[in-house]
């Protein structure tokens, strides 16, 4: 037991201690939790620029224009004579679609033909692009029906029967689980676990290095530090999963009992993947080159980057030695879906047993490992952006 508490002080010492470990494992809180999110409050893109090219020049190119003006997700903010001025300005960035209704529009509407409408959008911005597509699909489609059920009204067919051919099925649609549909409330979440567990991995990685030959028996050491990490992370975790997700408007539908309940196995499986990548490379501008390089890999494997059904088995099953792959699951069933710990529990168990196996991993290494002296570097350090687009 004196190897335990011994083991508890000296990690304290090291992440509290070491000035830029504190400043990866705090100042980190400050730079990524509450700088990061701010892009995001918005929730939804409005009002994206388009040019409107407008060939036709009647009533119905003019009525499609004010309703496509009239949407919440772009706004006609140019108005070009030719495509080739629209070219320019989506190439100067100052729109990034462009609309061109062509000549003989509303002639082709009144004698009953189609009536083509060209849509360009910036593609390069998928966000953009996306905004752009739903923005004028919608007003097309309600003109389009309008049109169709106003000229079955004027061969005899009853309102509501010409509403019917036109339209025979209503759709409604409903954001389960993000009830604004909005990007901030699909991203920061998980963006939340991975900035928590890469600065977590960086401080106590690059502690590990740096920290001298601890006295006792090999689980005793790793136990004690182990401790000292859930009592420097036990105000943290609640910071970044209850805290920063209320002042953002985030949905938290579950308990702050199943938060914790999920928060525990995850630092500890950090904490333990860790201690391995610092046992495996050994010097601190190694291991911070590794985790630095390691951030891309685990954004794109946790599952909100890229569907989780369209990643390739075999990386899915490595996703899944990940602590934020589960974490991120887990999280978003409990704040977003209400689950409660009877309903996750397939999660926690995964992260318990990725807990125990990384836990057994580092005491082989260690146990197998040379002792070593502190190694004394002393280098700048900066945590691994975690970017979400």
């Amino acid at each position: 037991m004196t190897a335990l508490a011994t083991a508890f002080r000296a990690e304290l010492a090291a992440v509290l201690g070491d000035r830029q470990v504190r400043m990866i494992v705090l100042l980190a809180l400050v730079i990524y939790a509450l700088i990061y999110p701010l892009p995001y409050r918005a929730e939804l893109l409005r009002d994206v620029p388009v040019v409107l090219v407008d060939q036709d020049g009647s009533t119905a190119s003019a009525d499609l224009a004010r309703r496509v003006d009239a949407s919440e997700a772009v706004a006609l903010t140019h108005h070009a004579p030719d495509m080739a001025e629209a070219t320019r300005l989506v190439h100067e960035r100052r729109a990034y679609g462009v609309m061109l209704i062509p000549d003989g529009f509303e002639r082709a509407l009144l004698r009953g033909d189609q009536s083509p409408v060209a849509l360009y959008a910036d593609a390069s911005y998928f966000l953009m692009y996306q905004r752009v597509m739903q923005g004028a699909a919608v007003p097309l489609r309600q003109m389009g029906a309008e049109v169709e059920a106003g000229r079955l009204m004027a061969q005899g067919t009853p309102r509501a029967v010409a509403t019917a051919q036109v339209s025979p099925a209503n759709q409604i649609e409903v954001p389960l689980f993000n009830p604004a549909a909005g990007y901030a409330t699909y991203v920061l979440p998980a963006a939340f676990v991975l900035i928590l567990q890469q600065t977590m991995m960086m401080g106590l990685a690059l502690a590990a290095t740096r920290r001298g030959p601890l006295p006792g028996h090999p689980v005793w050491r790793l136990l004690g530090r182990a401790g000292a990490w859930l009592a420097i992370w036990a105000g943290l975790l609640p910071v970044y999963l209850i805290v920063l997700p209320v002042i953002y408007g985030l949905p938290i539908l579950g308990g702050p009992g199943a938060l914790m309940m999920l928060g525990l196995p995850f630092l500890l499986a950090a904490g333990f993947l860790a201690q391995l990548v610092a046992a495996l490379f050994r010097r601190g501008e190694v291991v911070q080159v590794v985790l630095l390089a390691l951030g891309m890999p685990f954004f794109f494997l946790s599952g909100f980057a890229w569907p989780v059904e369209a990643i390739p088995a075999h990386l899915n099953a490595l996703a899944q030695l990940i602590p934020s792959t589960a974490a991120i699951d887990g999280l978003v069933r409990v704040t977003q879906m209400g689950a409660t710990l009877p309903e996750i529990a397939p999660i926690l168990w995964h992260l318990w047993a990725l807990a125990a196996g990384l836990g057994l991993v580092v005491l082989a290494v260690e146990t197998l490992s040379p002792s070593r002296p502190a190694a004394p570097d002393r280098g700048p350090t900066a945590p691994s952006d975690s970017p979400a687009r």
